[in-house]
């Protein structure tokens, strides 16, 4: 066999291993010590975008913790994400956050206000106001909305949902 491109199966093994070698070789390398701009970077955590703090039951006055996190959200687009990917037939639309209330609309509020019926509408009601005042800093919700059979817009309280019971998971 007269192949100018084959190589000896040892010489083979022996360039595998060698590569593979050099690949895995840690290297002794001294731990740096921070820097501003490396601590910098290590302490800086994005937000996640789409969060939900709470599932409810506004039936039985139940609130079901499902994210626990010592990140701090600030960001009342990520509360708002997570409460439209759980109805996703109402859009929910951040406005503003201004002093201790989060402002937003419902632009797809025919569904939400009319085929919810008044049992659902309560509980979307809960899990937007439940979810939004969980934000540091949060105590109202003001929510605009056309009125319909079985939800109104208006300022809704943190305080309303204060005595709804903790169910562990």
């Amino acid at each position: 066999m007269n192949n100018r491109n084959f190589l000896p199966p040892a010489l083979a093994i022996a360039f595998i291993a060698l590569t593979l070698f050099a690949c895995n070789s840690s290297t002794d390398k001294k731990a740096q010590p921070a820097t501003a701009d490396s601590t910098l970077e290590t302490t800086i955590v994005e937000q996640p975008d789409t969060v939900l703090f709470w599932t409810i039951d506004d039936y039985k006055k139940i609130k079901t913790q499902v994210y626990k996190d010592t990140i701090d959200i600030t960001e009342p687009q990520s509360v708002i994400n997570g409460i439209n990917s759980i109805y996703p037939d109402i859009h929910l639309l951040f406005v503003k956050k201004s002093n201790d209330t989060v402002y937003a609309k419902i632009d797809s509020s025919f569904a939400f206000t009319n085929d919810m019926g008044t049992s659902g509408a309560a509980e979307y009601l809960s899990t937007v106001v439940v979810n939004l005042t969980t934000l540091k800093d949060v105590n109202f919700v003001n929510l605009d909305f056309p009125r319909g059979n079985h939800a109104s817009p208006g300022v809704f309280n943190k305080k309303s949902y204060e005595n709804f019971k903790i169910k562990e998971q």
